[in-house]
Parts: C-alpha cells; structure tokens; sequence
C-alpha cells in the first residue's frame, strides 16, 4: 500500500505522538509499503528517513510549544500531492492539531479513507484556565469533526478510544501504543536508581517527583536519580533540586538520544507522577523491556502491564505521600524483572501488522461503500 502519515509534529521533535508516528512509518516500510510522511515545522524540507519519505512544510503560529498551523492552502497542496503519489490510506494523529482536520479534509477531496488515531485520554489538562478553555473549544469544535468523519478510529488506549467515542467517534478501536525492541545488554539490578522520563512542563510530574526523592533521602533511603526531558521548566527543575540539596545526587540532563533514555531505564525504577490526559505511554513499556520497574500514579496500560505480570505498581492516590508510600514499598520488597516474552506482544513488528490489516480493510470498506 501507498501510506500517507499527515501529522503536525514528527521527529526531530521528539515525543510520545512523534515516536509513535516514526515507528508506525519505519515499521510499515520495513513490511514493504511505501509511506509518506507530511508534516510542518518552523523549518521546512525534504528527506528520505530510512526509506520514509518526509516532507515538511513551514509552520505559523506556535501556541504554547504545543500547536502550530500550516500554511494558508495546505488543503488544496495536500490533496493534489495525494492523488499524485496515488496515495491508497491516509493516518492522522491526535484530534486537536490542525494538520489531522487538514488531512482529514484533503483525503476526502482525493477520494482516500482516513484512519485516525486518538493519543489523548481526556480534555486536555493545564494550569492556565485559556489554555484549558481554548482547547476544549477546538476539541468540541475541529476535534469532533475529524473523529466523526474519519472513516477508522483507533485509541493507543481503552481510555484514549472510550474519550474518541465520548467525543464523536462512531466507534473506536483499541490499538495500544508499542515500543521497538531494545538491544540486548548486561543488566545490573538497581531500583534505588530512580529515573523521570518525561516533558518538563506543569502536570507531568518533575516536581512531584524531586519531592518525593528528598522524602526518601531524608529517611534515610539510599537514592538517586535521573530527570530525563526537554521543556519549558527545565530550569525551574534545576533550581528546585537546588532547593531540596538533591544537586550530587540528581542529574537533571534534559533531552537524551534513545539510546541514552534505555540506558537510564535498565535495572532502574521508573517513576512516573503525571496528572496529565496521557494515552499510553512507552516509557513504560521501555522501562520493563530493560529489566527495570514502574512506580506510576493511574495512567492508561499501566494495570494491564501489572496484571500481565509486569512489575508496575500503581499508587493509590495522585500525591506526593502516596508517591512516597509506593517506591518506599517498591524499595523494601523489589519485584523481579519482567521475563523477555512479555514484551514481545508490545513491539513495534508485531504492531505493524495490525496496522497493515487495519488499513487494508480500511481501503477495501472505501471502496465498496
């Protein structure tokens, strides 16, 4: 199949939605169909990544780091640029950004199905009342559209297809988030290595996080740690730690390669305090595949991994005592490591080819309507 991927963030700009984008791609092209990638940043170009073909437009506009829009007639370029790669299935990604109501639009005007798939689990969730208020207004609004005429909606999450449905969604298939399989390495069993991976931004839960550390220490606990991400309080977390003393034992080192996040992860605890909307996150996923350990306040998969026999723990309340309460339980008593089939299921090869059907049928159900 001719695959195009309409999304407003792919890597460089790295995230849960831009990974999940670039594996679904790499993964598709690896079972021999053809993707393309279409996307906007604030500098625009063209690229082959791995036999995916990328073209990014300019983006306008960003709005809280979060948002940004395409060009005026990105409609009109996009259906052409369709039709003229014969393109068969085109995917979006998360109902909030404009390039899904874009893509969405110009796949009809080319005569393509859509998929979409939903990243988030609820409204989004932010400190700033406009922000909050706004982006309802466009979820209820573009949002509700896109999930209402798309001809496939897919969840990362029961959480993430359940709120697709609530939203406008005819109906909405599971289709959990994934990970690409690590590369086997020595492993040395250290839970009281506790690691955040995450954006640092209000509501993910850096701040939770250091708090709960200098608890432990306080008690006397022999902890350190690691704060994995990129963000617009970065340095409010530098200067926090300075705060609580936790500068010679947390490394606060901002974005890291991949590779650099799984060697954090491996024989460590993963702590995971967001109070955000989430989908499904793949930290989680990456943090049992190294042999590590999740301690998560409730987020979307994090029961499922538990009940698989994954070693997550999930507090019981979303607060720092609760926090604290778990990872010292988690510190006393460690689970043993996942064993290696257990991820498997959670991979990106396996995945891909639930996508592939996906989408095959999706093109067969166009054709016969």
């Amino acid at each position: 199949m001719r695959i195009a991927i309409i999304s407003n963030n792919y890597p460089p700009r790295m995230g849960g939605l831009e990974q999940h984008a670039a594996n679904l791609a790499r993964s598709l092209t690896d079972l021999g169909h053809r993707v393309h990638v279409l996307t906007i940043a604030p500098e625009p170009g063209s690229r082959d990544d791995d036999g995916v073909r990328v073209l990014t437009g300019r983006s306008h506009l960003p709005v809280a780091d979060v948002i940004s829009f395409p060009s005026v007639g990105a409609t009109r370029a996009l259906t052409r640029y369709l039709r003229r790669q014969r393109i068969d299935v085109v995917s979006t990604h998360t109902r909030f950004f404009p390039m899904s109501l874009v893509g969405l639009l110009a796949a009809h005007r080319a005569d393509l199905p859509v998929i979409h798939t939903e990243h988030g689990s609820g409204f989004v969730a932010s400190p700033s009342p406009v922000i909050s208020l706004g982006s309802r207004i466009v979820d209820l609004t573009a949002g509700r559209y896109v999930l209402s005429h798309a001809q496939k909606v897919l969840g990362v999450s029961p959480e993430a297809a359940d709120f697709a449905t609530r939203l406008g969604a005819r109906e909405a298939e599971v289709f959990y988030n994934a990970i690409t399989p690590p590369p086997a390495g020595p492993t040395t069993d250290r839970p009281g290595h506790l690691v955040f991976v995450g954006r640092m931004v209000a509501g993910k839960g850096w701040d939770t996080f250091l708090e709960a550390l200098a608890r432990l220490r306080a008690d006397g606990l022999a902890v350190d740690g690691e704060v994995l991400g990129d963000g617009a309080e970065l340095a409010l977390a530098r200067e926090r730690a300075t705060q609580l003393r936790l500068d010679e034992v947390v490394a606060i080192r901002g974005r890291v390669p991949q590779h650099e996040v799984q060697a954090a992860l491996r024989g460590a605890t993963l702590v995971n305090p967001t109070v955000l909307s989430e989908g499904f996150q793949t930290t989680l996923l990456e943090s049992i595949a190294v042999q590590g350990r999740v301690v998560t306040f409730v987020v979307p998969g994090a029961q499922l991994l538990r009940e698989q026999g994954a070693p997550v723990t999930v507090c019981d309340e979303r607060s720092t005592e609760s926090l604290v309460r778990s990872l010292r339980t988690v510190l006393e008593h460690p689970a043993p490591a996942a064993p290696p089939e257990l991820i498997t299921p959670w991979t990106w090869p396996v995945r891909a080819q639930q996508y592939a059907q996906i989408a095959e049928q999706a093109v067969r159900d166009w054709h016969r309507r």
